[in-house]
């Protein structure tokens, strides 16, 4: 199957193809793009009209202007050389990714196998070190899914916080989190509040400098903000 693109060298093109008239630029282009998806030409002239969309008259008078660009029938050596070279560089990328895919997990076991190498080679005993590294390991996997949970709602009330203030309304959540002593519930409630007011930045900006949550009036310049 070829690729989706195709190679096109617009100078090289113009360069060889300066005596053809418009209709013949196009049956051209139409059997280039049918020899790249397909890999060639049908020899039958019926077919070749349809492919580019000529009727038989016009492909009987097209047709010996635009065979002079093929050999050996259909052939074309400049499709067939960027055919080539596009499934080499595909060949190369898919190559390469399993490379560096089995270089990645090379990598993390190499990582996890030499600490608990070193800790045997200290203490001498391998039973117990193997132990000690399996009880570390099972700490250090707990405290993640621990960080993770907890990272959770702090994540959520970010994602909420944006839908009601912007997209540009992080800085926001953060100085109302600081505001609620890092108390998420606290500051997510606030978020709903807000969602319910005129202007929920206000709102939000104003819970920040220290107005009471429960007053939902845009402030005044005779408001008093002290």
């Amino acid at each position: 199957m070829s690729p989706p693109w195709m190679s096109f060298y617009v100078a090289d093109y113009l360069a060889d193809t300066a005596h053809l008239r418009t209709g013949e630029h196009g049956a051209y282009l139409l059997l280039i793009m049918h020899y790249w998806r397909t890999g060639g030409l049908p020899e039958d002239d019926d077919a070749l009209a349809r492919i580019t969309r000529c009727t038989r008259a016009e492909w009987r008078k097209f047709k010996p202007v635009i065979q002079a660009f093929f050999h050996d029938g259909w052939k074309h050596k400049r499709i067939d050389h960027e055919l080539s070279e596009a499934g080499r560089l595909s060949e190369a990328g898919r190559k390469g990714g399993l490379a560096s895919a089995e270089a990645r997990r090379n990598k993390k076991a190499t990582t996890v196998e030499r600490p608990l190498e070193d800790r045997s080679s200290d203490q001498g005993d391998d039973s117990s070190t193997m132990s000690q590294a399996s009880q570390s390991q099972s700490q250090s996997q707990s405290e993640i899914k621990d960080a993770a949970a907890a990272a959770l709602p702090e994540a959520d009330l970010f994602r909420r916080g944006k839908e009601v203030l912007g997209k540009s309304g992080g800085g926001l959540i953060k100085n109302l989190l600081k505001a609620k002593q890092n108390s998420i519930p606290l500051a997510r409630a606030a978020i709903e509040q807000a969602a319910t007011k005129e202007d929920p930045r206000e709102y939000v900006g104003a819970i920040i400098r220290g107005r009471e949550e429960n007053s939902g009036m845009r402030p005044g310049f005779g408001d008093d903000w002290g």
